[in-house]
């Protein structure tokens, strides 16, 4: 605890953005404490606190810098009044270089950071005077953003109505100080504020002591109680400390105020006043002249959108779940008085003029269905208050434990396992946020981006853009989707629910419909000639050759024929299979060198069928497939063949890949191969397999649901060449909920189908 003889000296700064057009959705309330072994130093205007920089955008800032608001806390060692000019002078550096500096936010910070360690290690260099290192805490509020870089040894805390992140959230094990070195370890921080958080920038002298000691100052607190707080925290020591209260409530009409006093009993010491270099750079990155000294009683001017501030009535801009209980009790009780008058609207009090006898009898049904009433709105109320409150709490938790992981993954360093193991939990807490406490957070959303953005560069993925191409009504289910060849466009999709396989007109390139909706080509139960259309087991665009005369759309039928429709006639035929009563569990179709191949995974053979004309005959020889070894085909969910050459894979629904020549039944490559030519993760659950273009072009494309991606491969070696990803308009994995997809490349068109809807996802 503080005793008499211990002081301080504080400050409160109220940041605003009156006169830009644009509004930070959160305002920063900062207030500052210099304590020299618990003595208080008094200091004559605002930003003499040496070390600390507190900086809004100044009117000459950069474009791209005029919505960052930059909070510095600067230690260098020696005495504080021998390096006070050269600290300020770095200070005035690093907000300069900051806020002319176009680009990203990290990059400018981490070039002004820079700029400051060049400009010490030249000085400790060819100086003659004691050597300065120190460490520095670099902190950029942007909207409802926390950037933060930290390089040496420093002590910053952020805290939040549930508890305490420290940053670094763990020790350094390796730490170079500013003017060291030319080059710098420097440390990355981004947070999602909510309005109420408290960021502490300290002296890292205070490193030892535990986290937990500063609860009573940043946790669930304003910032007058934070910094009496901190104040007994220090007690005997030394520190410069900067606090920050993030608060999204617009100003209250605020009077004149003068410089705060220091308590009764307290100590003060002046804090001396180097004299200044005449030839060191500008007092502030503007240009602009420090502010005068404020005279005991005078009110302090009001800088460029700063604002001093004596004290917040909490009462007026308190918002967190306490306020909202009250609000709830209040309400309820206003019901209650709503009820009270009811009753004695029914009944009204007898009067000495009026007689028992003489009263009309009164039902008793509205009072009874009240009474009943009454307590349940009661505990609807009260539990929809514990409900929306302990939500609310979960929804921060799940924000701060999303920013710190991410946080943790940005400093493994090369451990590139132990951080993908951070993004994936940061990722399953989104899931938790979107489906179990509250959809469609913005914020959640926001660190789930970041998450993935970072998961897909370490994972070697490739990020899609996808929109909508067509969405079906309710009750429809998307099994397949298959492209038209040539110059004419064209979708075919497979509704297996309805029984319906739709065609929907585009242009050559496929981005762009030329009709309104789908239109119905084929359905369970049409006449097709001779044949009755049965159930589509599965497509692919089939093109005329020198025994097929008619291109067009072919499918597998369930009744054991295959089924043609011409676009360009608007027919379909069908033609029946020869032996297809021996099927027993058919589910994929594929063609080379015209001939059909049937996978059949209750018989556990791939069916062979010959072209005759436009008709296909099996060869009693050679009716199946050959394999030298057990391809365990009871395992197989889908497979395709090269057109060129008969290559052959099969996609297992374990994961498993196998690529067979069948000219010689050899197996040319497996999922071990893939390991070990670039697939960092094993496939998971994947659902279709297709092989796209020609010659050395051919590319095997694999979707894997259960690991949200696509995955293109190299045909004849097994080298994975991408990995791609997708996001659905709901911030969701499109690619977990795909169940077949086709590819147009060059430029790469990848047309998915889920439950419903087809989409379309395009490289950005």
């Amino acid at each position: 605890m503080v005793t008499g003889e211990q002081s301080c000296y504080a400050y409160v700064d109220y940041f605003t953005d009156e006169d830009a057009i644009f509004m930070p959705e959160l305002q920063a309330v900062t207030g500052q404490l210099y304590i020299v072994d618990g003595v208080m130093q008094t200091v004559e205007t605002t930003s003499a606190v040496p070390g600390i920089l507190v900086q809004p955008p100044p009117s000459r800032a950069h474009r791209s810098r005029s919505r960052d608001f930059l909070f510095v806390n600067l230690t260098l060692s020696g005495d504080v009044a021998e390096t006070a000019v050269l600290t300020q002078d770095l200070l005035d550096l690093i907000s300069r270089k900051f806020y002319t500096t176009s680009g990203s936010l990290t990059a400018a910070l981490r070039g002004a950071i820079m700029a400051a360690n060049q400009t010490l290690l030249k000085r400790n260099l060819t100086s003659r005077e004691a050597t300065r290192e120190g460490g520095i805490t670099c902190a950029v509020l942007r909207q409802d953003e926390l950037f933060s870089l930290q390089a040496g040894e420093t002590l910053a805390l952020l805290g939040h109505n549930f508890g305490i992140e420290r940053l670094p959230p763990r020790k350094v094990d390796h730490l170079t100080p500013l003017g060291r070195t030319s080059g710098l370890d420097i440390r990355y921080a981004h947070h999602r504020l909510q309005s109420g958080d408290l960021l502490l920038l300290a002296d890292p002298r205070l490193s030892h002591l535990p986290t937990d000691d500063f609860n009573e100052a940043l946790v669930d607190t304003d910032i007058e109680s934070g910094l009496d707080a901190l104040i007994d925290i220090v007690a005997d020591e030394s520190a410069r400390l900067l606090m920050i209260e993030f608060n999204d409530d617009s100003l209250l009409d605020l009077p004149d105020v003068v410089m705060p006093r220091p308590r009764e009993g307290q100590l003060v010491a002046p804090t001396p006043q180097p004299r200044r270099n005449p030839e060191a750079a500008p007092p502030t990155a503007s240009g602009e002249r420090r502010p005068q000294p404020i005279r005991e009683g005078q009110p302090a001017p009001a800088r460029d959108n700063i604002r001093t501030l004596p004290a917040i009535d909490r009462q007026q801009v308190e918002t967190t779940a306490r306020r909202a209980g009250s609000q709830a009790a209040l309400g309820l009780s206003t019901f209650t008085a709503w009820l009270v008058d009811l009753l004695s609207r029914l009944r009204p009090p007898r009067t000495a003029q009026t007689s028992p006898d003489d009263e009309e009898p009164t039902s008793l049904t509205w009072p009874i269905l009240i009474a009943i009433l009454i307590p349940v709105l009661i505990a609807v109320i009260v539990s929809g208050v514990y409900l929306e409150r302990g939500r609310t709490q979960r929804l921060s938790e799940i924000r701060a434990e999303m920013s710190q992981l991410i946080s943790l993954a940005d400093q493994v360093g090369s451990d590139s396992a132990q951080a993908q193991q951070y993004y994936n939990q940061a990722l399953t807490l989104a899931v938790e946020a979107e489906t179990a406490v509250r959809p469609g957070d913005e914020t959640v959303a926001q660190l789930r981006a970041i998450a993935r953005e970072r998961l897909d560069v370490l994972d070697d993925v490739t990020r899609l853009s996808a929109r909508p191409y067509y969405t079906f009504s309710e009750g429809t289910a998307l099994t397949h989707v298959a492209l038209r060849d040539g110059f004419n466009g064209g979708i075919f999709i497979l509704d297996k629910g309805n029984g319906l396989v739709y065609e929907q007109e585009t242009d050559e390139s496929y981005l762009n419909p030329l009709t309104l909706e789908p239109a119905a080509r084929v359905f369970n139960g049409q006449a097709a000639g001779t044949q009755v259309v049965g159930s589509v087991i599965d497509m692919f665009w089939r093109p005329a050759g020198s025994a097929v005369s008619r291109d067009g759309l072919a499918m597998l039928d369930s009744n054991g024929a295959l089924l043609t429709y011409q676009p360009s006639l608007g027919s379909t035929f069908a033609v029946p299979l020869d032996l297809a009563s021996e099927w027993q569990a058919p589910i994929a179709i594929s063609t080379f060198d015209e001939r059909l191949y049937i996978l059949d995974i209750g018989a556990e053979v791939i069916w062979k069928y010959f072209p005759n004309g436009d008709d296909f005959t099996a060869n009693a020889d050679d009716r199946t497939l050959f394999f030298d070894v057990d391809p365990e085909l009871n395992q197989v969910i889908d497979f395709d063949i090269y057109s060129q050459d008969g290559g052959l894979v099969l996609l297992y629904r374990d994961g498993r890949i196998r690529y067979y020549d069948t000219r010689s039944s050899r197996l040319e490559w497996d999922e071990s191969a893939l390991l070990a030519n670039g697939l960092q993760t094993p496939f998971v659950a994947p659902t279709s397999v297709e092989i796209v273009g020609r010659g050395l072009n051919a590319s095997i494309f694999v979707a894997d649901p259960g690991s949200g991606r696509i995955v293109q491969i190299s045909r004849p070696t097994g080298q994975v060449l991408a990995q791609y990803r997708a996001t659905d308009p709901n911030g969701g994995e499109l690619f977990s909920q795909i169940s077949d997809f086709a590819i147009a490349e060059t430029p790469l068109r990848v047309f998915v189908t889920t439950e419903q809807t087809l989409y379309l996802a395009v490289q950005e």
